[in-house]
């Protein structure tokens, strides 16, 4: 157990907006473990009105918040800092001081919620989606064992901490793209959403039969899941220029798992959770089957959804999924 308390600054152009909402939350939730700072390049001189409503909305204290130049922490006598990371574009690609004691570095990119146009309403949801998506990274941060990781490892972290907000896409495939594979995109997308994590799934077919099983739907409906805009596609529409890029593909029947799939665009994480097909099972208790297959798929996802996905390098992600579809 360690009392050392982590020094750490971020850095904005402007130092109005995003790095003032970084250091307000990081001093709240650090629990006199961390001390923030906030400063930049160009400062504007004064916090933006919607950045102090944003953190006095959430209860966070804002007294002596202030626009402020870098060079206040590249002084002599200044606070030596421990990690520094960047949260707007063009302050990640300006030429920084030289920091006393080589912290840890990393970029955290936002767009700007103050650069957001349209009315008051508009405005402030670009500062709360903002203030969402740092909170994330910096919970994520505070979950580190830095005590026990090596420099190196703690610099891997942070920095992958600096992806989380952009959405994993997770590509589900069966054969036909009407029972297994649309459960499991709809518990997917169901648990993500529960949770409130960054998670989308689709799903598709090799050879799609054209129509989603009607068991499959009233299985689905059954616990609660919009199911309006299913439909049984080929995996050929996401492998396109214009396809959204996936990062994790999951084949749930053994003939999807078998066949050639078709080239994946940015080397997804591939893993196989097969299940045994409830279409083929007898009229009678097909309603069951259907039901039973979803809870079974249901828990996978449920585990998917619970992963720290993007904190996982792509070989750790592999572990775990492949971890998942032996339970």
């Amino acid at each position: 157990m360690t009392d050392k308390i982590y020094n750490v600054l971020f850095i904005c152009t402007g130092n109005s907006a995003r790095s003032i909402l970084a250091e307000g939350l990081l001093n709240h939730l650090g629990e006199g473990r961390f001390k923030a700072y906030s400063a930049g390049s160009h400062p504007k001189g004064a916090a933006h009105p919607l950045a102090i409503a944003e953190l006095a909305r959430m209860h966070i204290p804002t007294d002596g918040m202030r626009s402020k130049g870098w060079e206040e922490f590249a002084a002599p006598g200044a606070p030596e800092m421990d990690f520094v990371f960047t949260v707007c574009d063009q302050a990640a690609g300006e030429v920084c001081p030289v920091w006393p004691g080589q912290p840890l570095t990393a970029h955290w990119g936002l767009p700007d919620p103050a650069a957001v146009e349209g009315d008051d309403e508009t405005k402030a949801q670009a500062f709360r989606d903002a203030f969402i998506t740092m909170k994330r990274r910096i919970q994520l941060m505070l979950s580190l064992p830095l005590s026990s990781l090596d420099r190196m490892a703690i610099h891997k972290k942070v920095k992958d901490i600096g992806t989380t907000g952009k959405t994993t896409n997770v590509l589900i495939l069966c054969t036909h793209n009407s029972a297994r594979s649309v459960l499991s995109e709809g518990m997917l997308n169901y648990w993500a959403a529960r949770l409130g994590k960054d998670i989308r799934a689709y799903s598709a077919g090799s050879a799609p039969s054209g129509r989603i099983n009607p068991h499959a739907i009233t299985a689905l409906a059954d616990a609660g899941i919009d199911t309006s805009g299913f439909r049984s596609k080929s995996w050929d529409e996401f492998t396109g220029p214009d396809a959204p890029a996936m990062h994790v593909v999951i084949t749930v029947c053994d003939s999807a798992a078998a066949e050639q799939c078709p080239y994946w665009p940015g080397s997804p994480v591939k893993v196989h959770w097969g299940y045994p097909d409830p279409s083929n099972a007898p009229q009678d208790p097909k309603a069951q089957a259907f039901e039973l297959t979803r809870q079974a798929i249901g828990y996978r996802m449920l585990q998917l959804a619970l992963l720290p996905v993007e904190m996982l390098s792509a070989e750790e992600l592999q572990q775990a999924l492949t971890a998942v579809s032996k339970d």
